[in-house]
């Protein structure tokens, strides 16, 4: 019988002991890289791998022992990036280096967004001998960008709903205010109709009483003659008083004439009291205006005129009023020391002057623009009124007037 033959190992080839050889070389070799916290992966210029560091199997799942002598592209490249991880190896095989972002599929299955940065090692000859690729989790980071995203996507919106609400609040409060103007308007309109009717009619039935004791002043002693003369002056003064302080709280004309008689009128008086001459241009020929137009206008020349007197130090004014065809101007010049900056804009608590803010809502309200310019050698003062059915008054090119000191 023939002896039973021996089973005889398999001796691994030349070029695979050569593999092994170099693969076990290069991993005891390389002992700092094992400690480096970013995965490490090096391979051959066809892709084969050759060392594989443990934050490599950390990060992706796999252990050096299952990658080792494996082809990279067939285990961690996706069907989608494939072509790019192809068009990376052929420019590394040039000598070229790549860096960027790379979808890299780890061993369940989920596809992990790493920083890569891939270099060819290459020979004396020039050709490319390995290929060393050092790559970082960019997950958290990319996560923490979402969540930073989403949470500043959210301070946005939280930020517009209050912006939102402080606009309608504004609204509401500029709404309220005009209404307050409207209403102060109103009242002193009420309060001028009583002065002139009520207390007008007493002091007139008063000094009639006055006159008819006058007629009998014979009968009294010198001192009563005295006292029925000095009466008499006081109602008479009195009465002009009140007239005065009734016109200046709303002046008939302005119902009754219009505007134009109105300011005149205000104008002239403004000047006798207070010794200020003033310059005033009015239209002759100007028609009737909207009631409201008429009132803010009134009211932004009386408030320019008492602040002149009362801060500018001025010798002299000048009123200026122009009607276009969609919109109105009026103008209130001094040539005074000018307005304080705290007056002029508003405070730190949003304060400004009380006469300008009254005349900013004034202005708002009727859809118009106030704009004040004020040096050590005066102020103007120029509201813009849209005409009704007009709007944009205040974006149109704003009529500034040179004056003559």
């Amino acid at each position: 019988m023939t002896a039973p033959r021996k089973a005889r190992a398999k001796i691994p080839s030349r070029r695979q002991a050569t593999q092994t050889a170099d693969m076990n070389a290069n991993s005891s070799q390389m002992p700092f890289l094992d400690a480096v916290k970013a995965a490490i992966i090096i391979t051959d210029a066809a892709g084969c791998i050759t060392y594989w560091n443990p934050y490599a199997g950390e990060l992706y799942g796999w252990q050096s022992q299952e990658v080792l002598g494996r082809n990279i592209m067939n285990f961690t490249v996706s069907t989608e990036t494939r072509e790019e991880a192809e068009a990376h190896m052929a420019a590394l095989n040039q000598g070229k280096a790549w860096s960027g972002e790379f979808q890299v599929r780890c061993k369940d299955d989920r596809f992990l967004t790493a920083l890569v940065t891939l270099s060819a090692m290459v020979n004396e000859q020039g050709a490319t001998v390995a290929i060393v690729g050092v790559s970082q989790d960019l997950s958290g980071r990319k996560r923490a960008e979402e969540e930073l995203r989403q949470a500043r996507a959210e301070l946005e919106k939280q930020v517009q709903e209050r912006t939102d609400e402080l606009n309608r609040a504004n609204e509401g409060l500029r709404d309220l205010s005009a209404r307050l103007l409207q209403m102060r308007d109103q009242e002193a309109r009420r309060l001028a109709r009583e002065l002139h009717d009520s207390v007008g009619q007493l002091l007139a039935a008063i000094g009639m009483n006055i006159a008819e004791v006058k007629a009998q002043s014979h009968k009294l002693d010198e001192r009563g003659r005295g006292a029925l003369d000095e009466n008499t002056q006081l109602v008479e003064q009195i009465t002009r008083e009140i007239r005065t302080i009734s016109h200046l709280l709303h002046p008939p004309l302005l119902d009754e004439a219009g505007l134009a008689a109105a300011l005149r009128w205000y104008v002239e008086g403004f000047s006798e009291r207070s010794k200020i001459p003033v310059d005033m241009e009015i239209p002759e020929d100007l028609g009737r205006l909207p009631t409201d137009i008429e009132t803010a206008v009134f009211r932004i020349v009386q408030e320019c005129l008492a602040n002149i007197h009362r801060h500018s130090e001025s010798k002299t004014a000048a009123v200026r009023f122009r009607q276009e065809s969609d919109h109105v101007v009026v103008v209130a010049q001094d040539f005074g020391k000018g307005i304080p900056a705290d007056k002029l804009h508003p405070n730190s608590d949003g304060r400004a002057g009380v006469g300008f803010r009254g005349m900013r809502e004034r202005v708002r309200h009727l859809k118009g623009s106030l704009h004040i310019q004020s040096s050590a050698t005066g102020t103007i003062v120029t509201a813009i009124l849209p005409l009704p059915g007009e709007s944009g008054a205040g974006d149109s090119d704003t009529f500034l007037p040179e004056f003559d000191d």
